[in-house]
């Protein structure tokens, strides 16, 4: 049985695709922009960290670690490989990941072997430190709550997380709750319904995934 087809056309819609994921998920989809032709894309989904310290658990701590500072690490080798297994060369590609899946997307749009044999899209994070691209052709979108200090948590450059990476703030009331501002309020806030699937205010992209 194929999974049922699902909507991404917010911030909302698509923090609650990637909560389902264990610890990623590919899926086939038809991006609809605006007063263009649709464009068949592949959706690659990354959650965040489960906080185990099993070095051998994809979304275990050490990985938070060695992925905060552009390391290889088990949960890159592990989606890149299904990456190059699942998806035929040349077609396009779109990430949307949350927390420490927002930091593997980030390294693996930017390694070299994928750029070469796709078309990267768009990588969107919600809650993600940034990590710092090595020849980035993508755009970045990094969403992240008022309230969650997680975006800013990286120990590779403070500066660059304060500054770069193209990171938008919107508060949706979580201050003083540290988990729900990291994630609930991706899921539920209001205020991340106006940004679409690839992280625009009022963009108006939609993902159908099939």
């Amino acid at each position: 049985m194929t999974d049922e087809k699902i909507i991404i056309g917010n911030i909302n819609q698509a923090y609650s695709f990637v909560a389902t994921c264990d610890p990623y998920k590919i899926r086939k989809a038809v991006l609809s922009i605006p007063e263009c032709e649709d464009m068949k894309v592949w959706v690659i989904a990354l959650r965040g960290t489960n906080g185990s310290w099993d070095k051998n658990d994809p979304l275990g701590m050490p990985v938070c670690l060695r992925s905060a500072t552009a390391r290889d690490n088990i949960f890159y080798s592990l989606v890149k490989d299904a990456i190059k297994k699942e998806i035929p060369a040349g077609d396009n590609i779109l990430f949307i990941a949350h927390s420490l899946g927002g930091m593997v997307s980030q390294q693996l749009a930017s390694d070299e072997e994928l750029k070469s044999t796709y078309r990267i899209l768009n990588v969107l994070t919600f809650g993600s430190p940034y990590v710092i691209f090595k020849g980035k052709k993508c755009p970045l979108h990094r969403m992240a709550e008022t309230a969650d200090i997680i975006p800013h948590t990286c120990s590779a450059v403070l500066f660059a997380n304060c500054f770069l990476g193209n990171i938008t703030h919107e508060s949706a009331g979580y201050f003083f709750n540290f988990l729900g501002a990291h994630c609930d309020s991706y899921e539920k806030g209001e205020v991340w319904r106006k940004y679409d699937c690839y992280g625009i205010k009022n963009g108006g992209r939609v993902l159908t995934l099939e």
